[in-house]
């Protein structure tokens, strides 16, 4: 009986687990204004260093430990174009450019990679916020771009 119910509260935790995990993801893809929390979270999920339950400050510490989200960066501030194509691009391991590389892999030139790329819009600007669906998409690209390179 012990075992039964063990495995029914591990069944269910998992459950709970993917249950929270959905609700950021449909949190993120809601959002007007994707946040540095939202972000880090993103990209911390898919690389494996965080468990799917943290919060979003929790990710954004993370990030700034792991030095893909410069320190000072509030979780809920909306992060610019720029600093989250650096984050893409740390966390999925694209190489980038070789100004990208030597600038030590800068929002600018990790925006520039994108662009180059075709991942983002013709008019797309550097200073500029994005939406969560809109973001949650680029990061989609820049995954399939780094498991095609594997």
């Amino acid at each position: 009986m012990k075992k039964i119910l063990s495995i029914l509260l591990l069944s269910l935790a998992g459950v709970a687990a993917y249950a929270q995990s959905a609700e950021k993801i449909s949190q993120i893809v809601e959002s007007q204004e994707l946040t540095f929390g939202q972000a880090a979270y993103l990209a911390l999920a898919y690389s494996g260093d965080i468990e799917e339950d943290v919060s979003e400050a929790e990710a954004l510490e993370a990030a700034v430990k792991k030095n893909w989200i410069k320190n000072g960066a509030v979780d809920t501030a909306a992060i610019k174009l720029s600093e989250l194509s650096a984050l893409y691009l740390k966390a999925t391991g694209i190489k980038g450019g070789l100004f990208y590389r030597v600038s030590g892999k800068s929002g600018r030139y990790a925006f520039k990679e994108l662009k180059a790329r075709n991942l983002l819009d013709k008019a797309a600007d550097p200073a500029m916020t994005i939406t969560g669906q809109n973001a949650l998409s680029l990061f989609n690209s820049c995954v399939k771009i780094a498991e095609g390179s594997k």
